[in-house]
Formats: structure tokens, C-alpha cells, sequence
């Protein structure tokens, strides 16, 4: 689970087990590859503020792998909104004066937000796309190209986040 030091500001990455379960990624044990569309949801909590629930499920691997290309537009002056691959949820990033970004959430009647740190908004994204696509390649029998990318553009960015003061 990724943590910023905003104590309640976190993110966890759940998988759907063959029962029907969720459980985290890191320790379920499911074997990933691109074409087997293993279902899952991110649950992100910024500022004690739910944004992403276990209720979002999409296909995970590729929600972190276009989360990472919509955080890494952003962090590149490119704003816009993410929408899900497979549901009708939107997120979005919005810069905001002094340092802060809004992040939104938007689902048919449902709309969740909250204004932090543009800094702690990333640090805690990208720290769990790390922790996912890590999890991922121990899980996985064969440690497919895409995920090593998606691993190292994760990393790349969380270290470029930290030398941004």
C-alpha cells in the first residue's frame, strides 16, 4: 500500500480472486498477463477522502498502465481526463494556484473531489503504480515486456517527483 505522509492519504491496489473476492494485489498471487484481463479496482483515499473505491473495477493492468500515460501527460503541463478503459468513470487532475491540484471523480450522478498537494497527489499515484506493476512481475510466470516498461516509467516518475521541490 502506498502512503504519503498525509496520514490519511493512501492507495491500494485490489484484484478479483476466481471466488469473486477482492484482495490486494501483493498478496493474491494471481498470475498477470496482457491478454488474461484480470479485473480489479484501485482504492485511493486523499485526504481521508475516498476518490477511487473497490466499486471501480476495471481491467487492472491496463487502468495502471493508462493511469501511469495520463499521470506522466500531466506532470508534463498536459491536462485532460482519464477515463476508465472499460466503465463509464472519469478522473481528473486539475492544477490549482498555489502549489495544489484537484482530483476528481465522476461517475454517472456520483462526483467525488478533493484539492491537495500536487506533489502528495502524484507521489502517492505513482508509488502505487510501482507497487503494483512489481507485484505483478513476482506474480507473474514470465516477466512480460510491458509490465517492465509500465515498472520502470513508474519509477522514473516518482524519482522525478522527488527532486521537484
Amino acid at each position: 500500500m502506498a502512503r504519503d505522509s498525509a496520514a490519511s492519504t493512501t492507495v491500494k491496489t485490489f484484484v478479483v480472486c476466481d471466488s469473486g473476492e477482492l484482495a490486494l494485489a501483493e498478496s493474491s498471487g494471481i498470475s498477470f498477463s496482457r491478454d488474461r484481463h484480470v479485473q480489479g479496482a484501485i482504492e485511493l483515499r486523499l485526504q481521508g477522502v475516498l476518490i477511487l473505491g473497490r466499486d471501480e473495477v476495471d481491467t487492472i493492468d491496463a487502468l495502471w498502465s493508462l493511469l501511469l500515460t495520463y499521470l506522466e501527460n500531466f506532470i508534463a503541463g498536459r491536462q485532460g481526463t482519464f477515463s476508465f478503459p472499460e466503465r463509464r468513470f472519469a478522473l481528473a487532475l486539475k492544477r490549482m494556484p498555489g502549489g495544489a491540484v484537484a482530483v476528481k471523480f465522476a461517475d454517472e450522478g456520483m462526483r467525488r473531489s478533493v484539492v491537495l498537494s500536487e506533489k502528495s497527489a502524484l507521489r502517492v499515484l505513482t508509488s502505487g503504480a510501482v507497487e503494483f506493476f512489481s507485484a505483478v512481475l513476482r506474480c507473474s510466470p514470465k516477466d512480460e515486456w510491458s509490465y517492465r516498461r509500465d515498472l520502470n516509467t513508474a519509477v522514473r516518475l516518482r524519482e522525478e517527483l522527488s527532486r521537484i521541490e
